[in-house]
Order: C-alpha cells, then structure tokens, then sequence
C-alpha cells in the first residue's frame, strides 16, 4: 500500500500553521499595557526586541492595529514571558 505523502505533508503544514495560531493568542489591548507597565518596561524597549517601531507597539496596545502572525506570535511570547518574570499572569 503507497502512502500518500502529498496528505502527510499538508496535515503536518496544518498542524504547524494551527501551534503557531494558538502560540499568537494575544490578551486584550488593555492587558497588553498592564503586563507591560507592571513590569517597568518602556515602549522602546519591546519595540527593540520585537523590532518594530514604538509607534506600532502603542497602536497594538491601543487596539488600532494587530500585528501579522509572525509578529503576534512573537508579541504573545514577549507579553507571556514578561507577565510570567513579574507575577502578572493572568490568562495570557
């Protein structure tokens, strides 16, 4: 029996494609700014390491923009990362 590796292959995209989906679940806007806050941490600082502008940063904390997914996933780890270094996590 030939297994088919074209099906094999798109399940495996899928699969990825979904990790990296739930991974970039961001918390609301206003959450963003209070994990960010508590935490001391300017928007020049997490637009240095997420390398965007702060202004793209303060328009994702103000909910005006979102970030692409590659961007997101990013974003999400840095907000997870921060809130879970200062004992702010709640939900994200």
């Amino acid at each position: 029996m030939k297994v088919n590796t074209s099906q094999g292959d798109d399940a495996a995209r899928v699969e990825e494609l979904a990790g990296r989906v739930r991974a970039g679940q961001l918390p609301p806007p206003e959450e963003r700014v209070r994990i960010r806050t508590a935490a001391h941490v300017t928007l020049e600082h997490f637009a240095q390491v997420l390398r965007v502008s702060q202004m793209t940063v303060s328009r994702w904390e103000r909910g005006e923009t979102e970030p692409s997914l590659d961007q997101r996933v990013a974003y999400a780890r840095l907000l997870r990362e921060v809130a879970a270094a200062t004992g702010e996590a709640s939900g994200v």
